[in-house]
């Protein structure tokens, strides 16, 4: 069982693909974590409104980035861009509640207090993309795939 289990962690996650999506998952995080400090810190936006800028900013940055070097499609078209943008404002209703549940747990479950250490705030936010990565990255697997193809009459 356990061998199945590594194997198919092996075939779907340790693969140069897989890294290349971490490592620009990683760079979107920190663009997301850039953004909402800006809004939560400056703006006092709040963990909704300063995730959802954040998450705008760093989703367009993720899909050009991961069209270049992860899926690599043929024929990137608006068709593509609009169903990963769909796909990511699926991942940002999901990952404002988690990031709003998680804001709360923060500062009344474990009484965070953000004044003083202003970065506490960022715990939500990251600990909301980190659950979202896995599922993201099948999605936007499948919606390249299903999308890399060359209008008609071309």
């Amino acid at each position: 069982m356990l061998k199945k289990i590594w194997q198919w962690i092996k075939t779907h996650f340790l693969t140069r693909k897989f890294i290349t999506f971490g490592i620009i998952g990683v760079m979107n995080t920190a663009i997301s974590l850039a953004v909402y400090k800006l809004f939560y810190d400056v703006y006092l936006a709040g963990p909704f409104w300063s995730n959802t800028a954040g998450f705008i900013t760093a989703s367009i940055f993720s899909y050009f980035a991961n069209a270049l070097f992860t899926f690599k499609p043929k024929n990137r078209n608006a068709m593509q861009f609009s169903v990963v943008m769909g796909v990511f404002l699926v991942r940002l209703l999901t990952s404002n509640g988690l990031t709003t549940l998680f804001d709360y747990i923060m500062l009344h479950g474990f009484h965070a207090d953000y004044t003083t250490n202003s970065y506490l705030n960022l715990v939500a936010p990251f600990f909301a993309s980190a659950l979202l990565i896995p599922i993201a990255y099948f999605a936007l697997d499948f919606v390249f795939r299903k999308t890399d193809y060359k209008k008609q009459g071309k």
